[in-house]
């Protein structure tokens, strides 16, 4: 992402409601974007060149983006079909460790499972993302 996008989306965030599952019953209006997650979405060229294609823009609200720098929660997060979930670490069975997982492939779009990425902390306070053992930032 070049710095002309990021302003550009930086402008366009008063206009933008969060996309994070917030719950039944729920309006996606009635939470105002404080920030954006990007997630480059690519493949690898060789074992120490990827490529970017795109990139997936996620507004989030300041709710969110504060239960993601703790570690209360874990975001489930489908890059097919865009569905979200919030985990509370202290009720679920598994011991999850990051922040953000980004699922290729759910229950709810596909049968089959292709890929696991995950985001730690540190990635998400400067508002970026690891993927394939690549970092990409994206600043405020």
């Amino acid at each position: 992402m070049d710095g002309l996008d990021r302003i550009r989306l930086l402008a366009e965030l008063e206009d933008d409601f969060c996309e994070l599952n917030h719950g039944p019953y729920t309006k996606r209006e009635d939470y105002q974007a404080a920030n954006y997650l990007v997630v480059p979405v690519g493949y690898k060229k060789n074992k120490v060149e990827e490529v970017a294609c795109r990139e997936l823009v996620i507004p989030v609200c300041q709710d969110c983006f504060q239960s993601l720098l703790q570690d209360e929660w874990t975001l489930l997060f489908c890059l097919d079909c865009c569905v979200s979930r919030w985990i509370c670490r202290a009720f679920s069975r598994n011991r999850y460790r990051h922040h953000i997982l980004w699922l290729k492939g759910c229950p709810d779009c596909s049968n089959t499972f292709e890929g696991l990425y995950f985001t730690d902390q540190q990635m998400i306070m400067k508002s970026s993302c690891w993927v394939n053992g690549k970092h990409y930032a994206m600043e405020a």
